[in-house]
């Protein structure tokens, strides 16, 4: 009886829940979704774990909290790294957020970082929480100890009542209540600025990690699991959180549109939710070295949660074989145009025996382009079959027309040599269908007559190239519209603006404001002023000439560059254009139908006015309200 007692109190001792707290960093709502989700379905019980939730507030320190030991887990923001890089023990396990629901709400007097800074009061909460905010005035060049920031602890009501002028604020939460007060408001968003940070962040204390890997582990995959569940089902989810975590008061439909909202800023879509990207931290980091807030950046090494358990390697097993492959293919080719020219004088025979077999697509070519040999592998990727193109030259068939131009020298230059030379160009196929081959090409010698032979191979890299074009197109293009963004803008800009100073030549900038666009949100929501937004877009880009750039800067705001010349040329037609075009009505969900105006406001760059890109943008933004005085839907030129 004594020993079934004992091995009842083990079993019993084994099956004890493990107590875990984890500090969130606000009050409770959608944010933090995942984690009751983990509660409710289960996810944490079938993990042995009870996880107890500590609601944030304004005065909580998340980070001071869990090295303190009174929470095992935390969420945190961005600055996680800031606290890693001043010698904090904390470790990253995955950033919930992709990016930030930070942004500055406004007033509608001020549209822009520099409008503040000259007389807005700015309300952010303490400490680094808002540094992404900060650092948005400090890239357009303005000195952050001018600037008015506040701390206030009823930092909204005093936004409502016109004390202060901006508000630091998540786009998942007061835009709504706003909207329903029926106030006009405008929002800066750090994205809009080049500054695109993570957002909620889940981590945990080193020490914790070392004495508990395998719980740390778990829980993370849970809660994972558990923000899976909770984007997956919303509405209960909303349900959840009414019936056991409102303390805010929150209607469904805030909860509704804070979820909506923050789905998107999560984009688990395309994200796998927790994705570590190394990269993008350290960019993160160069912004607070920047700001003087740390004096040298660290090597990150022990920032990162790295998992460390058996797992299932297939996976990897096949990565690492279409690896392998891919740099086998490669080192093959080199290997093989080696083996060529010092096989050929001896065999051409054996030339032909290891040309025919080769992985990679090939092709044998003398003066004027004309196809010797062809191997099985160039009929498979394009495929004509060797009887259809020996004898002809490839410039006919194998390169778009409009691209032959660019490949004379470069392919003459390969007789000069016998270095490897490699190009990257589009290839015709005989479906009609254009891919991206990498071509190695080296000269071979004939023993026959004496005469130069090219050996052609290729890899098909198109793939590889579109997901090259996609990410570039993310970097430097507006998400919805698929503008070029304010990052790229400011890019455009300052090379036109050098270019006209080398040139003495003028150009134009308008910047152009919807007038109207909220009153679509307010009444049809935010889905409708999206596709209003990606319609007019589309109209604009059809508007400007080749040389020209039309960008998305902010919610409602769009910028164009044009070209003049040495003279100002007409172009009012192009401008009259633009206002037809963003006050013709959109059709939205079939039967709704949309319609906004554009004030537009123009600043020259020239001799006259040889001002620098800054300034030049603010004499376009005064021009731009100008013409909302004068009605809204017109242009006014800045007079200098």
């Amino acid at each position: 009886m004594r020993l079934i007692l004992i091995f009842l109190i083990f079993v019993s001792a084994l099956e004890a829940k493990k107590d875990i707290k984890v500090q969130l960093r606000w009050k409770h709502q959608f944010q933090f979704a995942g984690y009751y989700m983990a509660l409710h379905k289960g996810f944490y019980e079938d993990i042995n774990l009870n996880v107890e939730l500590l609601e944030g507030d304004e005065k909580i320190d998340v980070v001071k909290t869990v090295l303190s030991k009174k929470a095992d887990f935390g969420i945190s923001n961005s600055s996680l790294i800031l606290d890693y890089m001043k010698g904090l023990d904390v470790l990253n396990l995955g950033a919930i957020f992709q990016h930030s629901p930070n942004i500055l709400l406004t007033t509608k007097d001020f549209k822009s970082p520099v409008d503040l800074a000259r007389d807005g009061k700015i309300a952010l909460m303490g400490g680094d929480q808002d540094i992404e905010l900060k650092a948005m005035f400090s890239k357009e060049g303005i000195d952050l100890s001018k600037v008015k920031f506040v701390t206030n602890e009823n930092y909204f009501e005093n936004f409502i009542e016109g004390k202060i002028e901006a508000i630091n604020s998540y786009i998942s939460n007061e835009p709504f209540v706003l909207n329903q007060k029926g106030l006009d408001f405008k929002i800066i968003d750090p994205r809009d600025y080049g500054l695109d940070f993570y957002g909620d962040t889940l981590f945990t204390s080193k020490l914790f990690y070392n004495n508990n890997y395998e719980t740390v582990s778990a829980f993370r995959t849970a809660t994972l699991k558990g923000w899976d569940y909770a984007l997956e089902n919303i509405e209960e989810s909303v349900d959840v959180i009414l019936k056991y975590y409102n303390t805010q008061n929150k209607s469904k439909e805030a909860l509704i549109y804070e979820a909506n909202t923050l789905k998107k800023l999560i984009n688990n879509d395309l994200v796998e939710i927790g994705h570590i990207n190394r990269g993008r931290w350290e960019n993160i980091a160069l912004v607070y070295k920047d700001l003087g807030l740390v004096k040298s950046l660290s090597k990150f090494d022990d920032f990162f949660y790295i998992e460390n358990k058996k797992v299932d390697l297939t996976w990897f097993y096949i990565y690492f074989f279409i690896s392998s492959f891919s740099i086998f293919i490669i080192l093959g080719i080199v290997y093989y145009i080696y083996k060529i020219n010092k096989k050929l004088l001896k065999s051409e025979k054996r030339h032909k025996i290891l040309f025919q077999n080769s992985a990679s697509a090939g092709l044998v070519w003398k003066k004027d382009y004309i196809i010797t040999d062809w191997n099985e592998q160039a009929t498979k990727l394009f495929g004509w079959s060797a009887s259809e193109v020996i004898g002809k030259s490839f410039l006919d068939f194998l390169i778009p027309q409009d691209e032959k131009f660019k490949f004379d020298d470069g392919l003459k230059a390969i007789f000069d040599d016998n270095n490897l030379h490699i190009f990257i160009n589009k290839n015709c196929k005989k479906d009609k269908s254009i891919i991206i081959c990498e071509w190695y090409n080296t000269k071979l010698q004939s023993t026959t007559d004496n005469s130069s032979e090219v050996v052609s191979l290729a890899i098909d890299i198109t793939k590889r190239f579109e997901d090259e074009q996609t990410l570039k197109l993310q970097a430097n293009n507006d998400f919805l519209t698929k503008l070029p963004n304010r990052l790229f803008f400011e890019n455009i800009l300052q090379k036109v603006y050098s270019y006209s100073k080398r040139n003495s030549t003028i150009f134009g900038l308008a910047i152009i404001d919807l007038d109207g666009f909220k009153a679509i949100n307010d009444i049809y929501g935010h889905y409708a002023g999206d596709a209003l937004l990606q319609e007019i877009s589309l109209r604009f880009q059809d508007c400007i000439r080749a040389e020209d750039t039309i960008a998305r800067i902010g919610g409602d705001e769009f910028a164009f560059i044009f070209h003049i010349g040495t003279i100002k040329e007409p172009y009012e037609k192009i401008i009259d254009r633009l206002l037809q075009e963003a006050s013709k009505i959109v059709v939205f969900d079939g039967n709704i139908k949309l319609q906004v105006s554009a004030s537009i406001g123009i600043s020259f760059y020239s001799k006259d006015n040889d001002v620098d890109t800054k300034t030049l943008q603010k004499q376009a933004d005064q021009a731009m309200y100008l013409s909302k005085t004068k009605g809204k839907n017109c242009f006014t030129v800045f007079d200098t």
